[in-house]
């Protein structure tokens, strides 16, 4: 009796050994979890800060080599901006389409015009013409 009861509690210790095992290996694998997603993080924010450094990096050398001027045109980037000459026309031109007779069957047919018309709502006795403007004094002489 006494030999069962021991045995049931190194049985129930055993599982609660098991237990506090089994979380602490959990626990273990969410914090290498979270460590990886916040290492992965970090390394796409300190990327983002390079790239930012590099920019602020450059327009400082755009505004020096302006003379300290650092206008929209200096600051702008060197593959927005537009190309004028004849190096510039032969990299946009490309050959004409061949021409081709207008089809009927891409036009579609105008819907038929209705001959009825609905006649326009009576006035009321005391309304105002759209065209008068309490406002408006240029039909008013102002010098005396």
């Amino acid at each position: 009796m006494v030999s069962d009861e021991i045995q049931r509690l190194k049985a129930k210790m055993d599982g609660l050994v098991r237990e506090q095992a089994d979380r602490r290996a959990m626990l273990e694998r969410q914090g290498e979890e979270i460590k990886a997603k916040s290492q992965e993080y970090m390394t796409k924010q300190v990327q983002a800060a390079e790239r930012y450094v590099q920019h602020r990096r450059e327009l400082g050398r755009r505004e020096r080599e302006a003379g300290g001027w650092g206008t929209e045109k200096t600051l702008a980037e060197k593959n927005t901006v537009m190309g004028f000459g004849p190096e510039g026309d032969e990299a946009g031109r490309r050959a004409p389409e061949p021409y081709s007779a207008p089809t009927t069957e891409s036009i579609p047919s105008p819907p038929p015009e209705t001959t009825e018309r609905t006649p326009a709502p009576r006035q009321g006795r005391h309304t105002r013409k759209d065209d008068f403007d309490e406002d408006d004094f240029s039909n008013n002489s102002w010098l005396g």
